[in-house]
């Protein structure tokens, strides 16, 4: 009887144990999933963070594509109105009525429309990119933007330093060279001296290399960025009013 007893005592704690152990295993497993849980509504809301920021940058780049346009608009508008008179003045019936007639011809190299695109947007951009996991580089509309918006800058960064310096160069030569250069920028068109430099050779070869800068090189690369900012405007309205 006592031997029984033991038995079942030793059963009994037997089966104590092992439902102590599935408790124990269950709370461990509960645990688990409530951390899991946690992780993963933290994941979510940081994702969650983390699209509306970028759509905030997103819509700030959107604003400067807007700015871009414009300016970009009014420097082909600019262009457009100097190009007659570059093909005026580089043909081979230009005489010194031509210049009467049309002084506009005196100061073609010497002036320009600068540009600057607006770096906020795309700042934010790549600092946000780069801050970021790799699983924003599958973002189509961000990955495009990232390299086209800086192919842009470069090209016409460059295009205009190029107007830039050769006006410059200009300047210079009449600087140093054309001591009636005041007179001309003063508006006194009487120097004897004047007529003769602006009919040679040597003007028309200076004309004919701020042409190319210009109208060659400029010109293309803004009415090619004006393309893309209309259309990245268009699938960013898109991509916002998603939200």
């Amino acid at each position: 009887m006592k031997l029984y007893n033991k038995l079942r005592f030793k059963m009994i704690e037997g089966r104590r144990l092992r439902n102590y152990l599935f408790y124990a295993l269950g709370e461990i497993i509960l645990v688990a999933i409530g951390i899991l849980i946690a992780v993963a509504i933290n994941d979510y809301q940081e994702q969650k963070a983390a699209e509306i920021q970028l759509e905030n940058y997103l819509s700030v780049y959107k604003q400067d594509l807007e700015i871009d346009s414009t300016v970009v608009g009014q420097t082909l508008n600019f262009i457009d109105t100097r190009k007659p008179f570059f093909k005026l003045f580089l043909s081979d019936t230009v005489t010194a009525k031509t210049y009467q007639d049309n002084p506009q011809g005196y100061g073609l190299t010497l002036s320009y429309s600068p540009l600057q695109l607006q770096q906020k947007g795309i700042s934010l951009l790549e600092n946000y990119v780069n801050d970021s996991d790799s699983e924003i580089e599958q973002d189509t509309l961000v990955s495009n933007i990232l390299a086209m918006h800086r192919y842009y800058d470069n090209l016409i960064t460059t295009s205009i330093k190029r107007i830039s310096d050769d006006i410059d160069n200009n300047m210079m030569y009449l600087k140093m060279e054309q001591p009636w250069i005041a007179d001309l920028l003063l508006g006194k068109l009487d120097d004897p001296d004047i007529m003769p430099f602006y009919l040679s050779e040597q003007y028309k070869a200076q004309l004919a290399i701020h042409s190319t800068l210009v109208f060659s090189n400029l010109e293309p690369q803004l009415k090619a960025l004006q393309n893309y900012n209309i259309e990245t405007i268009t699938q960013l309205n898109e991509r916002l009013k998603k939200r």
